[in-house]
This record gives structure tokens, sequence and C-alpha cells, in this order.
């Protein structure tokens, strides 16, 4: 039986091996000629990746998903008469390593969506969510902390701990925003042009939602769509901040 540490483990072998060919592919690119002495590290790459190879074709059996199994034997040091490469046969170590690295990603693609205890649809839109708030880690590095938890919690399956960290950005952002009430902030916003006027019944909605979560409804327990809209929000509005400050 296959359990959660197992798949956690083959990813990180893959990882692992995805990584190493990366660094391997910078050091022949960098010193081609150089090729024979990275041989032995190729050939543990490619003896590493076969061992996972196997495992992941136990794991993954009935899938659609399929990996390329490879082997050093094709590589031109491995035919020739004195083991020494010429220049040329670089394209070749480093079509391998291509080859390494793009098949560890499928695997790992596979794996992390299979460990994962939330579906891949989330998965994608929170991936999304994560490279939109950059910006924030220098704007704000704590309100960045909190959302970044709230993603990673929520990747975890972590819903009530999820919405506490993205109620309590978005209680803190609306706090920051102009305007008394949220009434008043969404009307700041819109004359800012950063709020669409048909969507102030979307920005009250979610301000009233962050508030029962994080201060005062003790009976307030996060369906996983109630979380992740939360999380939406706490980036949505924190980007908006930005933006006010910046105007």
């Amino acid at each position: 039986m296959t359990t959660d540490a197992d798949i956690q483990a083959l990813a990180a072998k893959f990882g692992s091996i995805e990584d190493r060919a990366a660094r391997l592919t910078e050091s022949i690119s960098s010193d081609p000629f150089g090729v024979r002495d990275r041989t032995p590290r190729l050939r543990t790459l490619v003896e590493t990746y076969q061992g996972a190879f196997q495992n992941f074709q136990n794991i993954s059996r009935g899938a659609s998903v399929t990996l390329d199994y490879l082997e050093i034997s094709s590589l031109p040091s491995a035919r020739a008469s004195d083991g020494s490469p010429k220049f040329s046969d670089r394209f070749e170590y480093l079509a391998l390593l291509d080859k390494l690295a793009i098949n560890c990603e499928t695997a790992l693609g596979y794996l992390r969506a299979l460990a994962s205890p939330i579906p891949l649809e989330d998965k994608d839109r929170l991936d999304s969510l994560r490279q939109q708030i950059g910006p924030l880690e220098q704007f704000n590095e704590n309100l960045f902390k909190h959302i970044t938890t709230a993603i990673e919690e929520y990747e975890k399956g972590h819903y009530l701990a999820s919405a506490l960290s993205a109620g309590k950005a978005v209680v803190y952002v609306l706090e920051q925003l102009p305007g008394k009430t949220d009434e008043d902030k969404a009307n700041e916003l819109v004359k800012l042009r950063l709020l669409d006027e048909k969507m102030k019944p979307n920005f009250l909605k979610g301000a009233r939602r962050a508030r029962i979560y994080f201060t005062h409804d003790i009976s307030a327990i996060p369906l996983p769509q109630d979380a992740l809209s939360l999380v939406s929000d706490a980036c949505d509005l924190s980007l908006k901040l930005v933006r006010v400050r910046q105007s």
C-alpha cells in the first residue's frame, strides 16, 4: 500500500535529481571540454532516476501519465575506445540531461497532485495567486507572510487556519483603506478606478465574511470554497492597497 509519505519521498527524490541535473547542465555548458569528468555524476543521476522510475511505475499504474526509461549506455563515452568524449559530444550529454529534467518535472507534477488533499483546480488557482502577490513582499513583509500562510494552509487542507490567516489580512487591509465604513471604502476604490461599481456587493460581502471568521463568530466554520474565497479576497485587496499607496 502506497502512503502519503511514500509519495512525498519519491517526489523529493525526483526533485533532487532534477536539481542536480540542472547544475550538471550548467557545469557542462560552461566547460564543455570537461565532459569526461562529469560522466560519473551523470551515471549516478541516471541510475538514481531508474530506481525512481520503477517506483513511479508502481504508483501510477493505470494512469495516463508516462515517463521515459533513460539509459546512459547511448552516450559517446560509453562506446568510445579510449573513453574520452570529444568537444561535440557535450550535446548528447546535454540532451540526456534535458530528458532527465523533463521526466522529473512530469513525475513531480503527478506526485504533487496525487499527494495534495485539495483538487487540482484549487491548486492551480492558489499557484496563480502566489505569483500575483509577489510585489507584496517588499511592500509589507508581514502582510505577505499572512497571505502566504493562508495559501499554504489551504494547500494542506487546513481550511479554518487558512480562513483565519486570510481573514486577518483582509481586516488589516480594510483598516488601511481610506473611508470610515466598508461602504465608504468601496466608494473610494471606485473613485480610484480600482473597483468596478458592479463589484461593490462582492467587496462588501467579502469584508463581512472576513470579519465573521476572524473576529467574533465562533460558530463560523469555513467550507473549502469559503476559505478559498477569503484567500482570493486577501490577495486582491492587498494588491489594491499597494496601488492606493502608490496613487
